[in-house]
């Protein structure tokens, strides 16, 4: 799929066509002599993954359980399934 690159003056003047545009494919927008973002359209479950990845609780959390794994804090993944069995 090739992508379309549109400026940032063109998102302006034309939001409507281009997000209707970014529904088919990728569109990525330029500022001056760089490239700003890219609009998509959601699948799946991007927006969860997106608010999960935002969400400071969520990255605690997961801080969290990466020191306890590195400080031998973990359950092997054979425990767990035991244990959810029961």
């Amino acid at each position: 799929m090739k992508l379309k690159t549109v400026t940032v003056e063109q998102l302006a003047l034309e939001t409507g066509k281009i997000v209707n545009e970014a529904r088919k494919r990728p569109i990525v927008v330029q500022g001056p002599g760089k490239q700003l973002l890219i609009i998509r359209r959601l699948v799946d479950d991007d927006e969860v993954d997106e608010l999960l990845m935002q969400s400071p609780s969520f990255r605690a959390s997961i801080r969290a359980a990466r020191r306890d794994i590195a400080a031998g804090k973990g359950i092997p993944l054979s425990e767990v399934r035991r244990r959810l069995k029961a």
